[in-house]
């Protein structure tokens, strides 16, 4: 039997949310198959099978948060310790263990003197229990003992020939003063009722009588009825982001599942304010409630990082300014023949032909040593609601402008709609970090623990400049390379600015 554990999915991890099962208790689970969906600080991920068994038990309901290591479910055998556990998970009662009676059915025979005795006792099986009898139960011959209805409660099915026989028979060996515990009355036309006894490996009659509503049905896949929606973790995702409630959209998927795009065109929960008399045009600006609160599990896990980061590496910046007329143009001319890079995708290449000549740069920072890396993955930072997310671009050296421009854009729109994978995320050696669509001029970043830069982009703006002794107007962007003084100097960060100077003043060679 192999235990299945909350593992750590990144660096930061240290409790996840369980989503969703994506198998049942008892059902066969092959290595590789996907047990469950888990939430992570940064994003939802797959949980394999590592090995292949029997779902055995789930200690862990969907919807809860678990530490890293805790064990959440049970995989192995059927014939192991815990194989019974899928009836009690799935709300069944336990099966009574079932015993031949073999004693009553010899006892006749023992003692034939009896018969008589039990012609007259068998009679009355169709008269209906009183209060004094209905509540005592067979003592003798070993019989199980049956549990009377009540006068309002529904009535017992009529016993067969060969049960009648095998009642008369336990009722001859009886001692004297032991009563017989009645028949229940016939059953009326059109009521249906519980068996009195439990079938071979069925259940008692008292569990026969819950009603069937009561033992939730739930599927492989799919959420538990605990008031959670029908939808994938990413229209979750996106409906908070909206502010829609999802209880109050109608899905339009299979078995009425929620779909991204059931979440368009619907108004904002809590997006029409009141509106003062008089001003019938003008919303009223609702100011937060006063108070302490918890931080969303995002923006919680970009505190531990940065904190992380400001305590253990010691930050220096570079700034500089680039002369991006000539990028502008090559950008434009691209856009025209159908091919959209943007500036960030311009300096993404940039950066990685930049890296070639100074991999400390692409470096780690190992405790005393320097881990150089042979590829060049660079993080584009995209903003979200709660943080920021970090997708990497990888093999960037390898990557025409173009394909840097594809993945760059495929990265953000996962990040943005909440699907980005934690693979996507890890691996990074580089960072960059653009600010300019939102007309920043320029500012600092935070480097991340494993590596040991960043760069900074703003604005790319007009500017007054002086070229050959004649004022002109020119496109300036402003870039700064938040560096890990450890590993690098001033110096080696100037000279690595003044490559992506270069490459991006003279563009033609990122288009090579």
């Amino acid at each position: 039997m192999n235990e299945i554990v909350m593992p750590k999915l990144s660096d930061t991890m240290t409790e996840g949310r369980l989503v969703s099962w994506k198998k049942r208790v008892g059902e066969t689970v092959n290595r590789g198959d996907v047990l469950a969906e888990v939430e992570t600080d940064k994003a939802n991920m797959e949980l394999e099978a590592f090995t292949s068994g029997v779902l055995l038990e789930v200690r862990v309901q969907a919807g809860e948060m678990v530490q890293v290591g805790t064990v959440i479910a049970l995989v192995g055998k059927p014939e192991e310790k815990g194989a019974e556990a899928p009836a009690v998970k799935e709300g069944a009662p336990p099966q009574p263990e079932s015993k031949p009676q073999a004693q009553p059915q010899a006892q006749p025979q023992a003692q034939p003197q009896a018969q008589p005795q039990a012609q007259p006792q068998a009679q009355p099986q169709a008269q209906p229990a009183t209060p004094e009898t209905g509540s005592e139960n067979v003592k003798g011959a070993g019989a199980p003992p049956q549990q009377a209805p009540a006068a309002e409660e529904a009535t017992v099915a009529p016993e067969t020939a060969g049960e009648s026989s095998a009642a008369a028979a336990t009722a001859a060996t009886g001692t004297e003063g032991e009563k017989q515990a009645p028949a229940a009355p016939p059953v009326g036309a059109g009521e249906q009722q519980p068996p009195t006894e439990p079938a071979e490996g069925g259940a008692t009659p008292a569990e026969a009588q819950l009603p069937v509503k009561e033992q939730p049905a739930w599927q492989p896949g799919q959420l538990p009825a605990e008031g959670r929606e029908k939808a994938a973790p990413v229209v979750r995702r996106r409906a908070r982001e909206l502010g829609i409630d999802l209880t109050e959209v109608q899905g339009s998927g299979p078995d009425g599942r929620i779909l991204l795009q059931d979440l368009e065109g619907r108004e904002p929960e809590g997006k029409q304010e009141a509106k003062p008399a008089g001003e019938p045009g003008r919303a009223v600006a609702q100011m937060p409630e006063e108070g302490s609160r918890p931080l969303p599990r995002l923006r919680a896990a970009v505190a531990r990082i940065v904190s992380q980061s400001w305590d253990s590496i010691p930050h220096f910046t570079v700034t500089m300014e680039i002369a991006m007329d000539d990028a502008e143009s090559i950008r434009r001319q691209l856009k025209h023949s159908g091919i959209l890079v943007t500036v960030n995708d311009l300096v993404v290449k940039s950066v990685a032909v930049a890296l070639q000549k100074f991999p400390q740069l692409n470096a780690s920072y190992t405790g005393g040593g320097m881990m150089l890396h042979a590829d060049i993955n660079v993080g584009v930072a995209v903003g979200v609601r709660d943080g920021v997310l970090i997708p990497v671009v990888r093999g960037c050296q390898h990557l025409s402008l173009q394909e840097i421009s594809l993945a760059s854009h495929k990265l953000a729109e996962r990040a943005r709609s909440g699907a980005l994978s934690e693979q996507e995320m890890a691996g990074g050696t580089f960072s960059v970090s653009n600010l300019g669509m939102y007309g920043v001029s320029d500012f600092t970043a935070i480097i991340y623990p494993s590596q040991s830069a960043v760069l900074t982009v703003g604005a790319v703006a007009d500017t007054a400049v002086i070229r050959e002794g004649v004022p002109a107007c020119g496109k300036i962007m402003k870039v700064t390379l938040c560096a890990d003084h450890r590993l690098v100097d001033g110096a080696y960060a100037a000279g690595f600015l003044s490559e992506l100077k270069v490459i991006l003043e003279n563009p033609v060679r990122l288009l090579i």
